[in-house]
């Protein structure tokens, strides 16, 4: 058979939804017997190959559905071999009647279009406790419901992920090197037991409420009237930022989350904010009468997936909270703190605190995280150690050398310093693409490397860092784990234009113990 017939062979197994379902509705009515197998196949290999054998043999046709790439869900980097290739090069395999590429991230809508005789698993798919996504149980129910059952099969199991890890990923020593000394301590389900336990955690979060808009832009070139630069508005994108979008973060880890921050009485984003906060975020609004809330825009020039950002904006937020706004939030952190297990301050310096907040605060007897954002909007003067004390600190570089005012020394001799003026018994200091370093009032500091090689945007990463990883310092985690996973928060994070979404727990989940094969 000639090259090119063999491709068309090949190519002729690959089917779409609709045509699988007419196809095989006339294969049925001749008696055949059809055999399903769904998942990603980032890389097939020998376990791939033994599982469609197997399958095969417990009927007359298989038919194969992959996930799209839109719904691969394990970290950045993922999936390795983009769905036309994965389509290719299941269909080239003998045992493979049909393959399709799926229109959704579990197996439901495939199973409910092919109705198969059999749904076939492997063997690490028995437990249903132990998939973390919980798709499994609810693949069971589509298969039955269709007038199938689910079969496991039963041979080698291999990993695409550890082999992709092992022989594919241009994976930088150092995070290498750190992987393996922490698989050492800690196996994949000792943290993914540890993350389950943040589940049972009330928190507050206060700080500024923040909306931040995109608007993409075509440089159109230099004014024909003067020298400065002109660009085309071409269209744009509003996300939650600030305390918002830390809440956000919160809620999909966290039992219960209450934010306290302020927005304008005659807000135009007020039905946007409604709609895009996490339902279990419980909003606690002190109103401004005179100003909007606080808008950050962005003008960008967006290549495919690369951004370039030539300037911003702020707008609304001029006016401070009014002496008896601030006694009233005040009043409430007094009442209600004893509640909570974790407050987050984050404070990002556009007007929300003012003294007898910041006391209040410090003044608070819960576990307190607190992040102090410099930033352009307040020029240097918004620094972690106007409060008097926290637990746990989350910084960058220039902000930790801003608050001990110092340019040069050591990171480490810096963060004691801070750690003991404010009674924190850790602190972290983001740095980018060269990771973080933790540091503990005990003495001790960990480098963790950063996880993600290339970014789309870098906005809110600091934000997901500071979220996660403050729910594990409030959990009394080691230091390297809430590190470690605020890390792996703030390499989803930077995947993604701003904050589009929230860091969900299930990606984070599978991102982990990809990771950790």
């Amino acid at each position: 058979m000639s090259q090119k017939s063999l491709e068309t062979r090949f190519t002729n197994k690959i089917k779409s939804l609709q045509e699988i379902e007419a196809l095989l509705e006339s294969e049925r009515q001749k008696g055949l017997r059809i055999i399903h197998c769904h998942g990603v196949f980032d890389l097939l290999h020998p376990g791939h190959i033994r599982h469609f054998r197997e399958a095969k043999a417990q009927g007359d046709l298989l038919v194969v559905s992959i996930t799209p790439d839109r719904f691969v869900n394990k970290g950045p980097g993922r999936p390795a071999f983009p769905e036309h290739l994965r389509l290719e090069s299941i269909a080239s395999l003998a045992d493979v009647d049909y393959v399709i590429l799926n229109d959704s991230p579990d197996a439901i809508s495939a199973i409910q279009k092919i109705r198969p005789s059999l749904y076939v698993k492997g063997s690490e798919y028995a437990d249903h406790a132990s998939d973390i996504t919980g798709k499994i149980t609810k693949e069971m129910l589509a298969v039955e419901q269709s007038g199938g059952k689910i079969f496991y099969t039963n041979d080698v199991v291999f990993s695409s992920s550890s082999l992709l890890n092992k022989f594919f990923d241009s994976i930088p020593k150092e995070v290498s090197d750190f992987l393996e000394k922490l698989k050492k301590k800690y196996s994949a389900n000792t943290i993914l037991e540890k993350l389950e336990d943040l589940a049972k955690m009330k928190v507050l979060v206060i700080g500024d409420a923040i909306i931040d808009e995109y608007q993409y832009t075509e440089p159109m070139g230099q004014s024909g009237k003067g020298i400065h630069m002109v660009a085309r508005c071409q269209d744009k994108e509003i996300f939650l930022g600030g305390s918002f979008m830390i809440a956000n973060h919160v809620a999909q880890f966290a039992k219960e989350v209450t934010l306290v921050t302020a927005i304008g009485r005659e807000c135009p984003y007020a039905n946007f904010i409604s709609h895009h906060l996490d339902p279990k975020v419980q909003p606690q609004y002190t109103i401004l009468e005179d100003s909007h809330t606080l808008v950050k825009k962005r003008y960008v020039i967006k290549d495919g997936k690369l951004l370039t950002k030539l300037f911003e904006t702020y707008s609304g937020q001029e006016e401070p909270l009014r002496p008896s706004q601030a006694t009233n939030i005040a009043n409430y952190l007094n009442k209600n703190a004893k509640f909570y297990d974790l407050i987050l301050a984050c404070d990002f310096g556009n007007g929300f605190t003012n003294p007898l907040l910041i006391n209040a605060i410090s003044d608070t007897s819960a576990f307190l995280a607190l992040n102090a954002q410099t930033n352009s909007g307040n020029r240097g003067f918004n620094v972690v150690t106007n409060y008097r004390r926290a637990d746990y600190i989350s910084l960058n570089e220039p902000e930790l050398r801003l608050s001990a005012h110092d340019r040069s020394s050591s990171l480490p001799g810096l963060a004691a310093d801070i750690c003991q003026l404010m009674g924190a018994s850790t602190l972290s200091v983001t740095r980018g693409v060269q990771g973080v370093l933790c540091y503990s009032s005990s003495g001790k500091h960990i480098r963790i490397p950063a996880f993600a090689t290339n970014s789309v945007d870098r906005i809110g990463a600091g934000d997901a860092f500071l979220s996660l990883s403050s729910l594990c310092m409030a959990k009394k985690f080691p230091p390297v784990i809430g590190g470690f996973l605020g890390s792996l928060a703030a390499a989803m994070n930077v995947q993604m234009v701003g904050n589009q979404e929230a860091i969900k727990k299930q990606q984070l989940c599978k991102y982990l113990i990809r990771l950790m094969k």
